[in-house]
């Protein structure tokens, strides 16, 4: 976020609250997973014909596929393409590869939502996407 634009001070950013809040929520995780590997009882254990049968899984397969797109999707937020060309694509790509609906549907609630999303953040609550 430009902050430096409006001589903001670095803990005043719109994403403070909610990077704190993921930290704390991290360190909690961390915290019990800690606590249930010292606890006694049945030991964490995944055999190998488990992990083989969740992995063939097609599911997981459209899970790993939907995270990587994420990743992507977040890794080019901010490298000089717009906000609605970025989000735009990705929701395109989205649907379009869980085939949700025609491609003409798929484009029209694509274009339409990064539109308004931007329109709202930009005009309403006053915060710059990238």
């Amino acid at each position: 976020m430009p902050r430096h634009l409006q001589d903001w001070p670095a803990y005043a950013g719109p994403g403070m609250v909610t990077g704190l809040l993921g930290v704390v929520l991290l360190g909690m995780a961390a915290g019990l997973g800690v606590r249930a590997l010292r606890r006694p009882g049945a030991g964490v254990t995944l055999p190998l014909a488990d992990a083989r049968r969740y992995l063939a899984d097609p599911r997981t397969r459209r899970l790993a596929l939907m995270a990587g797109l994420s990743l992507a999707y977040l890794v080019s937020l901010g490298r000089g393409w717009p906000y609605q060309v970025t989000t735009g694509a990705f929701l395109i790509a989205a649907m379009l590869l869980f085939n949700a609906a025609r491609w003409w549907v798929v484009l029209l609630v694509s274009v339409a939502t990064a539109a308004v999303i931007a329109a709202v953040f930009n005009r309403l609550f006053l915060v710059p996407l990238p």
